[in-house]
Formats: structure tokens, sequence, C-alpha cells
């Protein structure tokens, strides 16, 4: 059985409007389903938590990033497998694992791909990070964008939110400790994670491999805003890391701390902190491939 979590503002609404196709599909398909849609949110994950315990095998986020964010704290510790109908502005999670965009295709892979069971990171204990957490330029880029996501998507969206938080951005220390090894740092930005794209396509980990037991690290130290503005089509295709101002590293477990109250971004949801902390889990998330 396959329950579908619909975030009806995924996608200005596209979500929302393509369930009579969902429903269609899956009559033809002769499957059992049930559709269920968020009204606030958040409710993505109870709802995912509630399907998983009701004997739904397969529990489906119709969304964006921030849905399947949602719904994958839904299903820490059960037996349900993940599964993604990409109807979101950015769909970065679904694009490293070349889950398509057409509904039919998609539902193709949940009734018919293969389980792929892939690690996530555990952020400050409790949250699960099924894609990537980032700090500095792009975490407040992504407060920016979404004041009018609305209106864009993707590439363009993130850089029309760059240019406007460029204008009056400072880089900023942060302490961190990679397994051990303590570095500090002023940063342009830093993300951490499993997966290689965000921002609606930026490979900013391109060596991410969800399978390798590693969180990704990437940290751009303080350069000039020009040369930043240099480094974006570069990130577009995973080429940045050859810049002398990026590092690079793989860790299992990650403490972050900065001096003040920062945006955190994680899968696409911003959540306001001075400390993020970050441990690898294993193994543990059963996602519909091709």
């Amino acid at each position: 059985m396959i329950a579908f979590i619909v975030n009806p503002v995924a996608g200005n609404g596209k979500a929302i409007k393509m369930i009579p196709k969902i429903e269609k599909i899956m009559k033809e398909k002769a499957q059992d389903y049930k559709i269920f849609i968020t009204k606030f949110a958040g409710e993505g994950t109870r709802l995912a938590k509630e399907a998983s315990n009701s004997g739904y095998d397969i529990v489906a986020a119709v969304g964006g990033d921030g849905t399947v964010h949602e719904v994958i704290n839904g299903l820490k510790d059960t037996n349900a497998v993940l599964g993604i109908i990409p109807l979101g502005t950015g769909n970065d999670f679904a694009r490293f694992f070349n889950i398509p965009k057409n509904i039919k295709k998609a539902l193709e892979i949940l009734i018919n791909g293969k389980v792929n069971i892939i690690d996530s990171a555990i952020i400050n204990k409790y949250i699960t990070c099924n894609n990537i957490a980032n700090i500095g330029i792009d975490a407040d880029v992504a407060l920016e964008v979404a004041k009018f996501k609305k209106f864009l998507r993707g590439i363009f969206a993130y850089l029309i939110g760059l240019f406007n938080v460029l204008i009056k951005y400072k880089p900023y220390d942060i302490n961190i400790d990679i397994d051990g090894k303590k570095i500090k740092r002023k940063i342009m930005l830093a993300a951490f994670g499993n997966c290689s794209f965000y921002g609606g396509g930026f490979k900013i980990l391109p060596d991410a491999n969800p399978k390798d037991g590693f969180i990704d690290i990437i940290i751009v130290n303080k350069i000039n805003k020009l040369k930043l503005l240099f480094l974006l089509p570069m990130a577009i295709i995973g080429k940045h890391t050859l810049l002398k101002c990026v590092e690079t590293y793989k860790a299992k477990n990650i403490r972050v701390n900065m001096e003040k109250e920062v945006a955190i971004c994680v899968d696409g949801e911003v959540l306001p902190s001075s400390h993020i902390e970050l441990n690898v889990k294993k193994s543990a998330v059963k996602l519909c491939t091709n």
C-alpha cells in the first residue's frame, strides 16, 4: 500500500493540482493507496509516521525538498520506504537520484522501482537531514528566496536572492570540530550533507555519496564578493572545489559553533541557531529509486 503525503502549496500549488492525475494512474495500475493533504507546515512528519504505523509499505512525499524533509523525519526508525513525487520548486534530493518530474514515470518507480538504502545525517540529535545543511550566505539566501518563491523557481530564484543578500552580507567566524580535528575559519558559506545538490541545481558537494558512511563538508573561506560571483557558475557543475578558497572534508561527526545566532538551512528549511552538530546515521533511509 502507498500513502501519498501532499503539500498543497508545493510548486506554487502544482502538487495539489496533480492529485486527480495520481489517482487516475493508481487506479489504472490497480494499486491500493490513500492520499493525505497537509494543512500546515510540519504536519507531513506526523502524517508520515501515522501512515507507517498503519501498515503502509511506501510513504511518498508529493512536493519539494521541504516536503521530503518532513516525511523522512516521520519515517525515522520505521520499516516504511520513502517515495518521492517531485513537485516542488527545487527538488534537489530527487535530482540527485534521477527521480523524474513526470508524474507517470515517478509513480512507476514507486510501483516497480527498487529500494535503495542510504545514509542520513542527524542534526542536533533529533532532526534527520536527508540532503544538505548549510550556513553562511546561502542560508541567508534561502530566507530571502522564501519571500518571492511564489513567482520564481530553481537557480534563477537563488541568483536573485543572492544578489539581494550579497550587498549586506558579512563573513563570520566559525569553530568546527571534524572528527576531532579542530579548525577556525571566517566563512562565506559552509555545507554538510550526503547528497550533492541544493539551491535548485547547484552541485555544492560534488563528491557526496549517500552510501559511504560519511558526511561531506565544503567550506568557502572569506573572499571578496566578485570572486564569489565567479565561483557560482563553477558550483553549478561541481568544479568550485578546484579553487584555493574552498576546503573539502569527509567526516562522521561534526560540531560547529558560531559567535552569534545565524540562519541554518536544513534541506531547504531555515532555523536559527549558534550551534550545529551532525552525526552520520548509516543505512538509515529506504528510498524508492530507478
